[in-house]
């Protein structure tokens, strides 16, 4: 069925719905505008046909959606300073997420809708309190991504598992002139997410190595990881492009998908890019190389951006339906199961077109997966902490620099 006659139906059905439900569909005489705020840069297409859907079955009613995945964090907070809150808007989950949930409107009571999604998706919106202030976008997985035809052509037969390995298939890749690596080190909120895996204890997971941070049980310089990655870094200097700090995210990912990069450090949530860029690219997930073994080896998984509600909206009736809608509808399932290629944090048997989540499907399944850090790590992490990675790569920072910097900024916050 053609997307077209998909959300003349859906429009149809949606009119009988809302009709019958919240009443909620203005006059056409009486245009009202819902702001939105939207942070991703994958499944546009499939989003903006969401939004004609609904609003085919809401005369009247026009979606004003700003999408911002670029500094989205800085351009929602100047919304929000100037009182231009958006009626619906998505933030990462965590530490960034509560900063937001004074304006957010409790779907605790909510059940009917609450229902709709994973326990452990919902228990990302949850704020101090218990109360449920946001709901959940997609799982999302992120590690180092390798692109297998490079491999290959490097005689490269098995997988990395220490930082020696690592630095070996590197080698053999440039021999077989492949750049090994194509980090987008131009983007702080990249190489903080990097520096998340040489952070991690498996022992306590991603919240529980938070708490000894912060409680000073654990020092960065006594991290047994810690110092491999400087090494890391030292690598992707090294076998990475001649200015490695102009390389953004989206040149990062065009190279690794036409296999002009054979590796990067991304997640699943850019697979609708890496399909645009080459839709026969042969990916898939690299655990990171992190320690001494495999054991120590990470891919991370969570359920990272979330939904809020502004509970102040003048339409918060119609507010809570489009928010509702983008998420567990069959047009939002659509978007985030095939326009994104991502599990949808609400109940789902559609099927996942992404390669790499389905890859990270078996990492799941094994056990083999921690949470994030990043977005439980004291506010501005990756904007105050990135910079000092890219002083590294640079050579302006030495390691012991970065490591005491990264303390002081875990122990202030």
């Amino acid at each position: 069925m053609k997307k077209k006659t998909i959300s003349m139906v859906l429009a149809a059905a949606m009119i009988a719905t809302t009709m019958l439900g919240t009443g909620v569909i203005a006059s056409a005489d009486d245009e009202v505008t819902l702001k939105v705020f939207d942070a991703h840069a994958y499944g546009l297409d499939e989003y903006a046909e969401m939004v004609k859907a609904f609003e085919a079955s809401h005369p009247g009613v026009k979606i004003e959606v700003q999408h911002a995945a670029n500094d989205s964090a800085t351009l929602l907070q100047s919304r929000v300073n100037s009182g231009d809150i958006p009626d619906v808007f998505d933030v990462e989950s965590g530490t960034s997420a509560k900063k937001y949930y004074e304006y957010a409107y409790d779907w605790t009571d909510d059940t009917d809708v609450t229902s709709l999604f994973n326990e452990d998706a919902l228990e990302t919106g949850r704020d101090d309190d218990g109360k449920i202030k946001s709901l959940p976008w997609t799982y999302e997985n992120m590690g180092l991504i390798y692109n297998k035809d490079c491999f290959e052509k490097a005689g490269i037969e098995a997988l990395p598992t220490n930082m020696d390995e690592l630095a070996e298939a590197c080698q053999k890749l440039k021999d077989a002139g492949i750049t090994p690596f194509a980090i987008a080190a131009k983007e702080t909120w990249v190489l903080g997410q990097v520096a998340t895996h040489f952070m991690l204890d498996k022992s306590k997971d991603a919240a529980g190595t938070v708490e000894a941070i912060e409680s000073g049980e654990l020092a960065f310089a006594d991290m047994p990881n810690w110092s491999n990655f400087f090494k890391f870094l030292d690598l992707t200097v090294e076998y990475g492009p001649d200015k490695p700090l102009e390389i953004d995210w989206e040149t990062s990912e065009n190279m690794l998908a036409n296999g002009e990069a054979a590796m990067i450090h991304m997640g699943d949530w850019c697979q609708s890019t890496l399909d645009s860029f080459n839709p026969d690219a042969n990916l898939a997930f690299m655990p990171f190389p992190v320690g001494s073994s495999e054991d120590d080896a990470t891919l991370l998984s969570s359920c990272n951006w979330t939904y809020i509600v502004n509970k102040d909206s003048e339409n918060l009736d119609l507010a809570k339906e489009y928010c509702e809608y983008i998420l567990s509808s069959e047009e939002g399932q659509k978007w985030m199961c095939e326009g994104v290629g991502a599990v949808p944090g609400v109940k789902t048997d559609m099927a996942v077109s992404g390669k790499l989540a389905n890859d990270a499907k078996t990492y799941i399944a094994d056990g083999k997966t921690n949470g994030w850090i990043h977005t439980i790590a004291p506010q501005s992490y990756t904007d105050t902490c990135g910079p000092y990675i890219q002083s590294y790569m640079l050579g302006d920072m030495s390691a012991d620099e970065v490591t005491e910097l990264f303390q002081e900024f875990w122990t202030a916050g």
